[in-house]
Formats: C-alpha cells, structure tokens, sequence
C-alpha cells in the first residue's frame, strides 16, 4: 500500500483563504449574497483573480467554506 504524505498547509495560504472569507462576510454584510461578485472580493481583499481562483472556484465555495467553519463552531 502507498502511504501519501499530507503537507502542512503553508501559513501564507492559510492567511489568504482566511482574508478572502471575511472580505466575503464583509461584502454580504454590505449588500446582499447575490451582489457580492469575484472583482468586488479581489478588489477589496488585495489580491488577483488568479489568486481567488487557486483557492476557491466560485463565490458558492466561499460561501460553503464560510458556512462550514460556523457549523463546527456550533
């Protein structure tokens, strides 16, 4: 059997994710959930749409990530 090593997540693209989840928090607080865009979240976290996408393919993923760490929370 193959035993595959996981890496450490770098803590770079810890602080990422977790920069683009309360850019999205933000930004829903502001208007609503269907008005948030990609450019807005980019724009207002500082970082590029190729950034965005190497770590969630949609505002959804954002917004399931963003859910799940509330639902463990509880």
């Amino acid at each position: 059997m193959v035993e595959i090593k996981r890496r450490k997540t770098d803590r770079r693209t810890l602080y990422t994710i977790r920069v683009i989840k309360d850019t999205f928090i933000k930004l829903v607080k502001e208007k609503s959930y269907s008005k948030v865009t990609i450019t807005q979240i980019c724009r207002e976290a500082d970082i590029t749409r190729s950034t965005f996408y190497l770590h969630f393919t949609s505002i959804t993923d954002v917004l399931n990530a963003v859910l799940s760490i509330y639902i463990s929370h509880q």
